[in-house]
């Protein structure tokens, strides 16, 4: 295989639907562009969804960390940038920028890896996986937050069942709806004040339409509070360490 370009440049404007009440851009909007422009690159290299339906397998990510310096302004007009990280066997990398006027906005480092429709174990990378010089810029150097799965103390913040509307191509609920549902446990006063500037997640299991997700909330030592995400079996699906 030759290699391919290992990053893609886009602009992208903060439309009015990806906004909250104070005319910045929400979370979950900003995780959305990530997805979006994650999945251009994706197919232009020869690993988007299609291709690997085609092949039995899909994406899954398992950790994602969010780090916002300023969120974008509705109509900002923006640039996106997403670049890919050599391969391991099982799992790869893809971070994203969100900058305006030279400015980083906010950053995403995430962990992926491709599952066999079949049995749902992963595939291996280099089996699929492009050919890249690697030249844009290393990962940054903070490890993912270590967080516990156990939540038999935590405090109930409120339950999710999730819809048609939730499914992505792999027949499960799309990451960024569990930020999504997650922030949805909390008021506009309350996140106004929390002020989120960094969100570590990983996603441990997939789950369905019908299925009802409970969240649950305890401190955290270094952040404002780590949230876990309880399926109907009570086992942890998802976790998130909010800063």
């Amino acid at each position: 295989m030759s290699k391919v370009n290992c990053s893609l440049t886009v602009e992208m404007r903060a439309m009015p639907s990806m906004c909250d009440e104070n005319s910045l851009m929400s979370i979950p909007a900003i995780l959305d562009m990530f997805q979006d422009i994650a999945g251009i690159h994706a197919e232009s290299v020869g690993i988007g969804a299609l291709e690997l339906e085609e092949r039995g397998l899909f994406w899954i990510v398992s950790k994602l960390r969010l780090r916002i310096s300023s969120r974008p302004q509705v109509q900002d007009m923006l640039e996106a940038a997403t670049w890919i990280q050599p391969a391991e066997r099982v799992s790869c990398e893809r971070d994203w920028s969100l900058s305006k006027d030279g400015e980083q906005l906010a950053y995403v480092r995430s962990i992926w890896a491709a599952l066999r429709r079949e049995n749902f174990r992963p595939g291996h990378m280099a089996d699929f996986y492009p050919d890249s010089d690697f030249s844009i810029a290393p990962p940054d150097d903070i490890p993912f937050t270590r967080m516990g799965k156990n939540f038999d103390s935590a405090e109930p913040i409120g339950e999710y069942r999730i819809r048609s509307v939730d499914i992505d191509r792999g027949g499960h609920m799309n990451n960024v709806n569990y930020v999504r549902a997650m922030l949805g446990c909390l008021s506009c006063a309350q996140l106004a004040e929390m002020n989120i500037k960094e969100l570590d997640m990983q996603f441990l299991l997939q789950c369905y339409e019908g299925d009802t997700i409970r969240f649950v909330k305890r401190p955290s030592e270094d952040g404002l509070m780590e949230v876990g995400a309880l399926n109907e079996e009570g086992k942890v699906c998802f976790m998130a360490a909010v800063k």
